[in-house]
């Protein structure tokens, strides 16, 4: 049964910091001690399924820790159900695993997951993600302006304009080597606007490993990009050891400019 911690019971219905979903139940039980302990409140599942039950019946977290391996539902598909959630509703994801892999973390930022934790578990550092990814959608909860309806539907649009291109890089794969399309310095401003448009951020390792290519090619394109003043790099105030890379205003104007000629010249 889902379990909570928090200084007064959490009832169903109510609202949590942190869901926290892993078949290992002393994995479950070591998370909602760290986090209890910092004083979040949580809720706890032994799957995606009965996670899903939980947000299903009225429960809310601004925030879920999930294992990327689980039996019948894993992580990245719990979570890909989870982005099928009203914005106002969806919490940040953060997946912790001790065996992720190239294509776990190329598809965890693709999925908008704010932070990857390698298991064993560094509690202080679980507790600074889960605080980063509360701010985040606390900033997100109170940016709504007053055409956010309006605003919301824009967000939608762009983003199935970017599912339908990685839908098409897929198929194009299916028939081509994919070495003969290969444009990391694209792959890496599509990764760090869709990342904008979901409020999240990007490492430089992770957008590293989601450009498809070694990592040295990787860096030198983010060098290239830098250059261009097309993207940034800014510390991570919460961990010294990250870097964040996001797109500057330059870059943003230049990626908005193109997809909406995109989005126009797909309505004619």
């Amino acid at each position: 049964m889902p379990t909570t911690t928090s200084s007064s019971p959490t009832r169903s219905g109510k609202t949590v910091d942190a869901l926290v979903v892993d078949d290992d139940l002393a994995a479950v039980e070591e998370l909602v001690e760290y986090l209890g302990k910092a004083g979040l409140s949580c809720l706890s599942a032994g799957d995606g399924w009965q996670a899903l039950q939980l947000l299903s019946e009225g429960n809310r977290a601004r925030v879920v820790v999930s294992d990327l391996r689980m039996p019948e539902l894993n992580g990245l598909e719990f979570a890909e159900r989870l982005g099928r959630i009203a914005d106002g509703d969806r919490p940040e994801v953060i997946f912790v695993s001790g065996h992720a892999g190239f294509d776990d973390a190329v598809e965890a930022i693709r999925l908008g997951a704010r932070d990857l934790l390698t298991k064993p578990i560094d509690g202080p550092r679980l507790v600074r993600a889960v605080k980063s990814a509360l701010l985040m959608r606390q900033m997100r909860d109170h940016a709504a302006p007053a055409g956010a309806d309006a605003a919301a539907g824009t967000i939608d649009r762009k983003r199935s304009a970017l599912k339908d291109m990685r839908s098409m890089r897929k198929m194009r794969s299916q028939y081509f080597p994919t070495e003969l399309f290969s444009d990391p310095c694209w792959e890496m401003l599509l990764d760090l606007y869709d990342a904008q448009l979901g409020s999240a951020e990007v490492t430089v390792t992770s957008l590293g490993a989601a450009s498809g290519v070694p990592l040295t090619t990787a860096l030198r394109r983010m060098e290239q990009l830098l250059s261009h003043g097309l993207i940034e790099r800014a510390g991570d105030a919460e961990d010294k050891r990250r870097t964040i890379v996001r797109l500057t205003n330059g870059g943003l104007d230049a990626v908005e400019g193109f997809f909406e000629t995109y989005l126009q010249r797909r309505s004619n």
